[in-house]
C-alpha cells in the first residue's frame, strides 16, 4: 500500500507539472497569436537600395579613375621629349661631323692629285734608269 501511495503522489506531482506546463504553453500560444509578423519587405528593400547606391558611387569613382588613367596613357610618350631632343641633337652633330670629314677626305684626295700632277711636271721620269739617286 505504501508503494501505491507513493506512486499516486508521484502521479499527482507529475500531473501538476504537466498542468503548469500546459498553462505556460497556452500563454505562449496566445502571445504568438497576438504578435503579428509583418509581411512587408520594405526594410529589406531599403537596405538593399542603400547598398546598391553605395556600390554605384564606388563604381562611378572607379570608372572616373580608369578614364583618367586611360587619358594619361594616351598622352604618354615612350621616350621623354627631352631624351628625344638630346638624341636628335647628337644625331645632328654626328651627321655634320661625318659630312665635314667626308668633305675633308675628298679635298685631301684632290690636293694629293694636284700635288702628284705638279710633281710629275717638275720631276722628269727616266725610263732607262732603274737606280734611285
Amino acid at each position: 500500500m505504501k508503494k501505491l501511495d507513493e506512486i499516486m503522489e508521484l502521479m499527482a506531482d507529475e500531473m501538476a507539472d504537466f498542468k503548469s506546463s500546459l498553462e505556460r504553453l497556452e500563454n505562449l500560444s496566445n502571445k504568438l497569436q497576438k504578435t503579428s509578423v509583418p509581411l512587408s519587405t520594405e526594410v529589406l528593400e531599403n537596405h538593399l537600395n542603400s547598398f546598391l547606391k553605395i556600390q554605384q558611387q564606388k563604381e562611378n569613382i572607379r570608372t572616373g579613375n580608369l578614364e583618367l588613367i586611360h587619358s594619361k596613357l594616351e598622352r604618354a610618350y615612350i621616350l621623354p621629349k627631352s631624351l628625344a631632343r638630346l638624341f636628335l641633337s647628337v644625331l645632328l652633330v654626328l651627321l655634320i661631323s661625318l659630312s665635314y670629314l667626308t668633305y675633308k677626305v675628298i679635298e685631301s684626295q684632290n690636293d694629293n692629285q694636284k700635288l702628284y700632277r705638279q710633281l710629275g711636271k717638275e720631276v722628269p721620269i727616266h725610263k732607262g734608269d732603274n737606280t734611285l739617286e
